[in-house]
């Protein structure tokens, strides 16, 4: 196995994009799986980021979703019943564009407005990004890049010495799902 990791620049891969801090103190994660290695690595960038922004772990807000539409939806249906549909968080990050997409669903179908009422992020820049209203806030990820680079290491056979490792940067794609809130 060839590790072909990708990183945003230190702050965390599940860090939320600038858009939707320092302003949003109350962001949801919507994806926790303990022991899934890429939500691990993605919880951790949105720990990261909390802490950068002076939260303690405690405001840290996990709901675990598994990688897909259906999850992220009842995810969301769940956290939306539990406050009587009056969110108590203004900002959702996902762990991938799919459960982004289900949450903008349901908070549309509640008739909360996106990014008027949440903010929402998504994970992956997957075409579904570009195809919801609005078009979601995302985390690019090269997959193409990354599928490249494996298939090149592994055609070059096993390293030498040491397993070798290569990080893929990813960047913020900003579109229309989030907002700043005004500072109190």
């Amino acid at each position: 196995m060839v590790p072909c990791p990708h990183d945003d620049g230190g702050r965390g891969p599940g860090a939320p994009p600038r858009p939707c801090h320092p302003t949003h103190r109350e962001i949801v994660l919507l994806g926790y799986e303990p022991g899934h290695t890429t939500g691990e690595a993605r919880v951790a960038g949105y720990l990261k980021a909390l802490a950068d922004h002076g939260l303690p772990p405690s405001a840290a807000r996990l709901h675990g979703t598994h990688f897909s539409r259906i999850a992220g939806y009842e995810v969301m249906r769940e956290l939306l019943d539990a406050c009587d549909g009056r969110p108590d968080f203004t900002a959702v990050v996902a762990r991938d564009d799919e459960s982004a997409a289900a949450a903008m669903r349901v908070l549309q179908e509640r008739g909360l407005r996106v990014p008027e009422d949440i903010a929402v992020v998504g994970y992956n820049d997957d075409p579904v990004a570009a195809e919801v209203t609005p078009r979601l806030t995302t985390v690019h990820i090269p997959a193409e890049e990354l599928g490249r680079t494996a298939v090149r290491l592994a055609l070059d056979g096993p390293p030498a010495t040491r397993p070798e490792r290569h990080v893929l940067g990813t960047h913020f794609v900003i579109r229309e799902s989030v907002r700043l809130l005004p500072r109190i």
